[in-house]
């Protein structure tokens, strides 16, 4: 699974990271895998969307919640992500990140 067209360099601020099955080291993909990814990618098509859509999504993603399996904090973490680091990718994309899943 890809956010969009960028490396997967958890480590390089200004990129976003790869959540392609080789990078998740063949675990696969489960329903709670496949909803953690929806519901990032549906936090990116918020934030590129109309301004009340955009606040709801600035609000989940810049929550410090660690409790909520759901959070923004804990599914990077579950995808092995630095949630601040990915964050700050999302934040300032220097084009608009594709959610859309590529072809195999």
């Amino acid at each position: 699974m890809t956010f969009n067209n960028t490396e997967s360099a958890v480590g390089n601020s200004d990129r976003l990271p790869e959540m392609d099955l080789a990078y998740l080291g063949g675990k696969g993909y489960t329903a709670v895998s496949e909803l953690m990814r929806a519901m990032i990618l549906r936090t990116i098509e918020d934030l590129q969307s109309g301004p009340e859509l955009r606040a709801e999504a600035l609000e989940y993603l810049m929550s410090d919640d660690e409790e909520y399996i759901l959070s923004f904090n804990s599914i990077c973490r579950y995808f092995g992500f630095d949630p601040e680091k990915t964050r700050y990718a999302i934040l300032n994309a220097k084009s608009r990140i594709r959610t859309r899943r590529r072809a195999a």
